[in-house]
């Protein structure tokens, strides 16, 4: 399932949750877990799409070290 259908799911769950006939400290308990996946994935979400935007704009570069004719960043190593 994807992070979005979890969040769907989680976010139902909690909606439906203070009418489930189980105790107050299981209610507590899966209130806490269930609040706590949807702001992990929620996180993950904007990370990604974060990530994609700056790919789609041409600003997403990696952060690894090449040997390529340039040195540093992006300066043009002296061939004499």
């Amino acid at each position: 399932m994807s992070k979005t259908g979890l969040i769907i799911l989680f976010g139902l769950l909690l909606a439906i949750l203070p009418f489930i006939g189980i105790s107050f400290a299981v209610k507590t308990a899966l209130a806490v877990v269930l609040g706590l996946s949807v702001l992990v994935l929620g996180f993950l979400v904007r990370q990604e799409r974060r990530w994609l935007l700056r790919a789609l704009e041409g600003d997403h570069h990696t952060d690894a070290y090449t040997e390529n004719g340039e040195q540093g960043y992006g300066q043009k190593v002296s061939e004499t």
